[in-house]
């Protein structure tokens, strides 16, 4: 599928620089720096009120931990002034690469454009809400030695309406029991190694389910995939879209098309295999008769 029409400020990965010494404690810049590159993906859509604090927090979060890192935004075709200082940021930070979809696509397209443009080793992704606070990364990196997918798993759903935690609830349902791995979270950020998005390139677009199809396509490809519990920071400004009905209706439609081309696959090849073995027992019985 053809990206969509875009405008890159920048397109490769950077010196992580510390922004603000101070802000630091100075067991963290202590630590020994990450030397594999990194690309946190951040999709944006009417963000303005959200991406200074998520791009500057990220920035102090990243700097004392790698030592070349890429902040990824994706402006969704914003109606407010999110695109605007998004180029702003980058012209701030060299670290920051820019693209702009000329008109909205929904998380899922721009997340999928994100996974493709991508340059880093190690590939995760956030929000303008800062869901996930980028410090945790200190967490979710030890266990790629045994690791190609590091799961996060939310502790709590914190901010989470009572219909969020319905829908996200029967979502984990339905893929724990149609799917392998059976995970306890499959829709907050994951940890990825560029090899696993490389080899395990999903087929939807959808909101809630681009995520999962990688991880299910990662497993049934032998990747290895751990899980690693982390908070959740609920949004404080702006609006969240991936509960709305829509979103999740088309989420539900490419879930279950995965899932019966996935089965029809399979039973097309036990029948030709059953074929195979009933051909050659007759085989075998018409040279015992001879």
């Amino acid at each position: 599928m053809n990206a969509p029409s875009s405008i890159a400020v920048r397109s490769r990965i950077f010196p992580g620089r510390l922004a603000d010494p101070a802000v630091h404690r100075s067991s963290e810049t202590r630590l020994p720096k990450d030397k594999r590159s990194i690309t946190v993906i951040f999709p944006a859509f009417n963000e303005a009120l959200n991406i200074r604090r998520a791009i500057q927090q990220s920035i102090e979060a990243m700097s004392p931990r790698f030592s070349s890192f890429e902040l990824l935004i994706i402006n969704d075709g914003s109606r407010d002034n999110t695109g605007s200082i998004a180029e702003e940021l980058a012209s701030k930070y060299p670290e920051i690469t820019v693209l702009h979809n000329e008109r909205n696509m929904g998380l899922g397209e721009t997340l999928y454009r994100g996974f493709q443009c991508a340059k880093g080793e190690l590939v995760i992704q956030n929000a303008m809400d800062y869901p996930l606070d980028l410090r945790d990364l200190d967490k979710l990196l030890p266990v790629l030695g045994e690791a190609d997918v590091v799961v996060a798993v939310r502790k709590a759903y914190a901010g989470y309406t009572p219909y969020r935690k319905l829908t996200s609830k029967v979502n984990r349902a339905i893929l724990r029991l149609l799917f392998n791995p059976k995970l306890r979270d499959y829709n907050y950020t994951q940890l990825f190694k560029r090899k696993v998005l490389e080899a395990a390139r999903p087929g939807s677009r959808s909101t809630v389910f681009i995520a999962p199809e990688i991880i299910i396509r990662a497993h049934e490809l032998g990747f290895r995939i751990k899980e690693v519990e982390v908070d959740y920071h609920p949004r404080i400004a702006g609006e969240a879209t991936s509960g709305k009905p829509k979103v999740i209706l088309r989420s539900v439609r490419d879930m279950f098309a995965f899932w019966i081309k996935r089965s029809l696959t399979a039973r097309h090849y036990l029948q030709r295999y059953s074929t195979l073995r009933s051909r050659k027992a007759k085989s075998l019985i018409a040279g015992l008769d001879r």
